[in-house]
């Protein structure tokens, strides 16, 4: 084999490698608060997804229903300033007691984009 034919095939290689990694680098749900399939006695006051890396609130967002599949109002999803990872939601009125699906999509700052979907409970 000559070097530019060895050579060729490790710039193939290294190409192949580096979009397969491009194509993994989605962020992922890291934690939810309130964390999935949870109660609480408490109603929270906002809900923060942790991703593995940062998102861009504006793009990005939740829709919170009831057990009934009734729309529950949220405020405006932002960006905690000091860690761009962290999506927050207030909720402007508390919950009552019942079960409730979190369904989320992100997009992160590299423009990847995903969803996912989550229950949790607020008992009284």
């Amino acid at each position: 084999m000559t070097r530019n034919t060895m050579a060729i095939g490790a710039l193939a290689v290294l190409a192949v490698s580096a979009i397969a990694t491009s194509a993994n680098a989605h962020p992922k749900l890291i934690s939810a608060s309130p964390a999935a399939d949870v109660s609480s006695k408490v109603s929270p006051t906002e809900i923060k997804l942790n991703f593995s890396e940062g998102v861009i609130a504006r793009f990005s967002g939740i829709e919170l229903k009831d057990e009934a599949g009734k729309t529950i109002a949220t405020g405006v999803a932002a960006t905690d300033p000091r860690d761009r990872t962290q999506l927050v939601v207030p909720l402007p009125a508390p919950l009552v007691a019942g079960h409730y699906k979190v369904t989320w999509h992100a997009v992160s700052e590299d423009t990847h984009r995903v969803k996912g979907e989550y229950s949790f409970g607020v008992d009284r």
